[in-house]
């Protein structure tokens, strides 16, 4: 009679080894695509992260010196600007020359776009910034900043008091100045932002009441005079 160890593996044994060769082969599997989606989970959030840190810096930067922020009722290509997919800043060079920036955003290539243009000078693309997955920009009055209501609402501001300008600039048509802000949403992986842009030479006013506790008590008594001085020469 032949030996046990001599006859080989059954049927059985070679069909549960392929089964647990099959599930070891699948568990790597597993293992590499979370590892492989986790990674470009991760990847992806950097990019949006410096994406939106990039552009968020640039319009702030752009702002410091704008005459005016606003979003244009159409874009620089002349489509409807609605949605708010792009935000315009205007100033002047040191030639008084007016010139403006329109920052655009594609809802197909997930870019923004900067382009330069001015009067009766064609706009002219320059850097692009993204991938972002939305981009809105919406105007609103400064007094909207004391508004728990509106999306342009900040806590800082709950209480305060300033009028409304707004101002045209012959210069720049279409251009809207004055103290409004420009409220820019930026949504991508894993990022959720908001940028608040105000000219640089917005007119605004502030009134600081300072309540005292306890007032200052009313002088009762009648200050004494003065002393007078005599002086009279020597011989």
């Amino acid at each position: 009679m032949a030996d046990r160890s001599e006859l080989g593996f059954s049927l059985i044994e070679v069909v549960i080894g392929g089964a647990i060769a099959v599930f070891a082969v699948l568990a790597v599997l597993s293992v590499t695509n979370t590892m492989v989606g986790t990674a470009a989970h991760l990847n992806a959030r950097a990019q949006a992260q410096a994406a939106s840190d990039r552009l968020a810096e640039r319009l702030s930067t752009e702002a410091t010196a704008a005459w005016a922020i606003f979003v244009p009722a159409a874009d620089v290509f002349g489509d409807d600007n609605s949605d708010g997919h792009e935000v315009d800043l205007f100033s002047e060079n040191g030639a008084h020359r007016p010139y403006a920036s329109a920052y655009t955003y594609d809802r197909q290539t997930k870019l923004v776009t900067r382009y330069a243009y001015a009067p009766g000078i064609a706009p002219a693309a320059s850097e692009t910034i993204g991938p972002l997955d939305t981009f809105t920009a919406s105007a609103a009055d400064v007094t909207d900043l004391a508004n728990p209501s509106s999306a342009a609402y900040d806590a800082l501001f709950a209480g305060a008091s300033a009028p409304v300008v707004h101002f045209t600039y012959a210069a720049m048509p279409g251009a809207a100045g004055g103290n409004g802000v420009v409220h820019v949403h930026l949504v991508a992986s894993g990022v959720d932002r908001t940028v608040m842009l105000a000219s640089a030479t917005a007119p605004t006013a502030f009134t600081v009441v300072i309540s005292y506790t306890p007032p200052p008590a009313s002088p009762t008594a009648t200050p004494a005079p003065l002393p007078t001085w005599s002086w009279t020469p020597g011989p």
